[in-house]
């Protein structure tokens, strides 16, 4: 909660909280206790998941939080990543579109006080809704199937495909491709990038401190091909994945990180360094936003704070 007060005096628009069970704190206690903390920046799951909550709880659960925050709110989606290990499933099997389109459909349902239908076959809806709360939904992807589903589904895109430009104008048009089949533009979504991110005085230690969150991206498909060289590197970082140590900037399987992903998927380095790279990706105007994912600190790593401060002082003053 402190984190975000911080966030908010800084001026940072939305804080999204990562929600992965058995890795992180419980999302909707946290994010209850940030929205009282708090009187003006947006919050919202960034993101939850559908094998660990049915899309009715979490329906449930941004219905009752609107109550609190109001317009505030933001719900992002996704497939997930280290809350589908951490239960035995892969990375892969969790990737279901179909699964992703019953939680956008059957949230933004519920919390218009319409009906959704379960797996049961029963139609459900929420008892003591008595009016609607509108929710922004933004559907996170990566590869190309999920990026054209999230332009299908969204009110907004999550992005997680790199900072490159040429990788985010390849995602791009596969979240053009989804749009058109609902009769939008990419410019009728709102479109974020969520980048791995550290900044410091100290070069190396920032782009360290980036690694662990970067081999989470890497065991995700992308909208561009990567070299076999590259291929190589993705299947030896997946073998060695450890989902326990999923939001921790000292993981053991950073060290399996190539200094080239480092550049393709993460803000990293001294202030000068990331206001240049903030700079590339704003020549992609279509991306209204960047998501900055700051790890949690291990030995000899940076306070989340520290780059909180920073990032507003150093990088968001000069863009």
């Amino acid at each position: 909660m402190r984190q975000v007060q911080l966030a908010e005096s800084l001026g940072f628009d939305t804080a999204w909280i990562t929600d992965s069970h058995l890795v992180c704190r419980e999302l909707w206690v946290t994010l209850t206790a940030c929205v009282l903390g708090t009187s003006r920046i947006r919050l919202g799951p960034g993101v939850t998941v559908p094998h660990t909550r049915h899309f009715s709880v979490t329906a449930s659960a941004i219905a009752t939080l609107h109550d609190l925050a109001g317009d505030r709110l933001v719900l992002g989606i996704g497939t997930g990543g280290s809350s589908a290990e951490t239960m035995g499933w892969s990375v892969q099997r969790a990737a279901r579109i179909a699964t992703l389109e019953t939680m956008a459909h059957g949230i933004r349902a519920l919390v218009s006080t319409r009906t959704a239908r379960f797996e049961t076959g029963v139609e459900g809806r929420i008892a003591w809704l008595e009016a609607p709360r509108a929710v922004p939904i933004y559907v996170a992807g990566s590869g190309p199937k999920m990026l054209r589903a999230a332009g299908r589904l969204g009110d907004g895109v999550i992005m997680y495909a790199g900072k490159a430009p040429e990788i985010l104008r390849a995602g791009l048009s596969h979240v053009a491709d989804g749009a058109r089949e609902r009769g939008l533009k990419v410019a009728d979504l709102d479109v974020v990038l969520w980048t791995p991110t550290a900044v410091g005085r100290d070069r190396a230690v920032a782009r360290d401190h980036v690694r662990g969150r970067v081999a989470s991206a890497m065991r995700h498909p992308l909208p561009v091909d990567l070299s076999p060289e590259d291929q190589a590197a993705v299947r030896r970082l997946r073998d060695a994945y450890d989902s326990y140590q999923h939001a921790t900037a000292a993981s053991r399987h950073r060290e399996l990180v190539p200094d080239r992903f480092v550049d393709l998927f993460a803000l990293a380095g001294t202030p000068e360094e990331v206001v240049a790279q903030v700079r590339r990706v704003m020549d992609v105007p279509e991306v209204r936003r960047i998501i900055i994912l700051p790890q949690v600190p291990g030995a000899g790593f940076s306070e989340r704070e520290t780059i909180l401060k920073l990032f507003a002082d150093e990088v968001m003053s000069r863009v």
